[in-house]
């Protein structure tokens, strides 16, 4: 199923918002920040026909933080955020795997970010929602930008266009995807741009977006892009 993130609309209130991903599409991803905050709307999905993915909020969340009480307080939102989801339903939740702020710091994040990985499992075993881990971008600051981190038996977000721009696509199909983000870029910037105006072969990926029966989001900034991926994807017979 192909589903369609909030974000493409996030100038537009959480109820706009889904109504007019309704019209395109059977599954809409909750990006849980600013108007869409999951928290403060939690009855709003209730009122739509759509299967939901949520992706976890961004701001003041760090599963990776060297500062133990900080990493804590972290997995205390991801707990409530799970909560959120069995009340709307979502099987999914999309989750940063963190950051750092400064180079000395990365083996110590990443310690931080193990460690937090290994009570996932545990919370997918006692709710039924699948925490899926996402690859991030070229910029310094984020993990998981290579397949170096231990997933404890977590499945991931493979964002597809966050890979081209580290050139780690093939290592990350790899692995167990139990969910995809879809857009497209040339390599350099992560720009979110539709399907079809970067680099990125999804004629190639064809077979695995088909066989692969979780839910593909396209992940765009604006609501034109999200229809030029639509149409990409139609072409390609990937839906």
């Amino acid at each position: 199923m192909i589903g369609i993130s909030s974000y493409a609309y996030h100038s537009l209130p959480l109820s706009q918002a889904l109504e007019q991903i309704e019209k395109i599409s059977g599954c809409a991803e909750i990006y849980s920040e600013g108007m869409h905050d999951i928290f403060r709307h939690p009855q709003i999905p209730h009122s739509y026909n759509l299967t939901y993915s949520v992706h976890a909020p961004t701001t003041d969340l760090n599963i990776a933080s060297i500062r133990e009480p900080i990493r804590c307080a972290s997995l205390e939102l991801v707990r409530q955020t799970v909560d959120m989801c069995i009340k709307i339903d979502a099987q999914t939740l999309v989750l940063h795997p963190g950051y750092f702020s400064y180079a000395y710091d990365i083996q110590a994040a990443k310690v931080a970010l193990e460690k937090s990985i290994k009570q996932f499992a545990d919370i997918t075993h006692e709710t039924g929602v699948n925490i899926c881990i996402e690859n991030m971008p070229d910029w310094e600051c984020f993990l998981f930008r290579y397949p170096d981190i231990d997933l404890d038996g977590n499945t991931i977000t493979l964002d597809v266009g966050h890979a081209n721009t580290t050139g780690t696509l093939n290592e990350f199909i790899k692995l167990e995807v139990g969910h995809f983000h879809l857009h497209d870029n040339n390599g350099e910037k992560d720009e979110h741009s539709w399907i079809g105006n970067g680099n990125i072969d999804y004629s190639a990926l064809r077979g695995i977006l088909k066989k692969n029966n979780t839910i593909k989001i396209l992940e765009h900034r604006n609501s034109e892009d999200v229809y030029k991926s639509l149409s990409a994807l139609k072409l390609m017979k990937i839906k």
